[in-house]
């Protein structure tokens, strides 16, 4: 039989996970010892309590529509974050970039600059980037002298010297040139970045979801290699998606090829690169599609009803 009625039995627990028990037992008038039956009450009810208060905590960190998002599955992989933006309208469009690899020698500093004008005059309301935003400095043989920013510092100010060029948002992640800083010093350099742009999210390590209005637009990066065709990489990566972990859009980076396909009720964008075609990618018989992308598309509150994907080739 329980203490009291399971209403105020709820009420009393859960006003001491949220404010404690002495602040408890003096605003309902308790002895210690009833708060503490009270607990082992709504234990055998509803379950450990202890859990519920970890689970508030975790809540406490995210939207709603954050929480949806989580419930539905659509939690992405170790190191992703998720943004969402309420919006008027179901208009979209933006900006895509990715591989810029700022600092190496093969990096042209004025092709981002048109990349960003074109956004700017093109009306994209953001811009995504999906990663290896850095070279990074490996401990490849010859590497160093692929690079004309060395170490951490100066290639992050670099980055943000140049991205400053941008006025509005801009969604990063990393990508595993960038992971290189991490893996020789700790240091996460795509987020400190985007914390030294005036309006740059960072979304996480390799992967992180952008959510507008309920349309889930996931950026992607990976460390596998290339492939023979452009798009099969890819595809292994959508048919590997659960149902309640698909995106509505994917904009992947790191193989520096550029395309377009849908499937499964995805759009799959493959996000080419600023930077040129390395020595190393011609040793490995890699071609570069260097170059940018911009999306237009129509949402509602189920997914996407028209997507339009730009490519913008840097003709050199």
């Amino acid at each position: 039989m329980a203490l009291v009625d399971d209403k105020r039995l709820v009420e009393i627990v859960n006003f001491s996970l949220e404010y404690g028990d002495n602040r408890t037992c003096e605003t309902y008038d308790l002895k210690q010892e009833s708060l503490a039956r009270y607990k082992r009450e709504y234990k055998k009810l509803f379950g450990n309590f202890e859990r519920r208060k970890i689970i508030d905590k975790i809540a406490s960190n995210y939207s709603e529509d954050e929480l949806k998002a989580i419930a539905a599955g659509s939690m992405g992989g170790l190191g992703s974050r998720k943004h969402v933006v309420e919006r008027e309208g179901r208009h979209v469009k933006f900006g895509v970039l990715t591989d810029t690899h700022i600092g190496s020698i093969y990096f042209r500093p004025e092709l981002l600059t048109e990349a960003l004008e074109t956004f700017d005059r093109e009306g994209c309301e953001f811009i995504t980037h999906s990663g290896d935003v850095t070279e990074g400095m490996s401990t490849r043989p010859g590497h160093i002298y692929e690079l004309d920013k060395l170490g951490y510092t100066q290639q992050r100010d670099y980055a943000v010297e140049l991205l400053s060029e941008w006025s509005g948002k801009i969604y990063m992640i990393d990508g595993n040139h960038d992971r290189w800083f991490v893996k020789s010093s700790g240091a996460y350099i795509v987020e400190d970045i985007a914390g030294r742009l005036p309006d740059a999210v960072y979304l996480g390590q390799d992967e992180g979801d952008l959510i507008i209005n309920n349309v889930i637009i996931k950026l992607w990066h990976g460390e596998d290699g290339s492939s023979y065709a452009t798009s099969y990489r890819l595809q292994k990566l959508i048919e590997s998606l659960s149902g309640g972990t698909k995106p509505h859009v994917l904009i992947a980076g790191h193989t520096h090829k550029q395309g377009y396909f849908f499937d499964r009720n995805i759009h799959v964008v493959s996000g080419g690169s600023i930077q040129l075609q390395s020595k190393w990618m011609r040793g490995k018989r890699l071609s570069a599609h260097s170059g940018y992308h911009i999306i237009d598309m129509e949402i509602t509150d189920d997914g996407v009803t028209r997507f339009r994907v730009e490519w913008f080739p840097f003709f050199l």
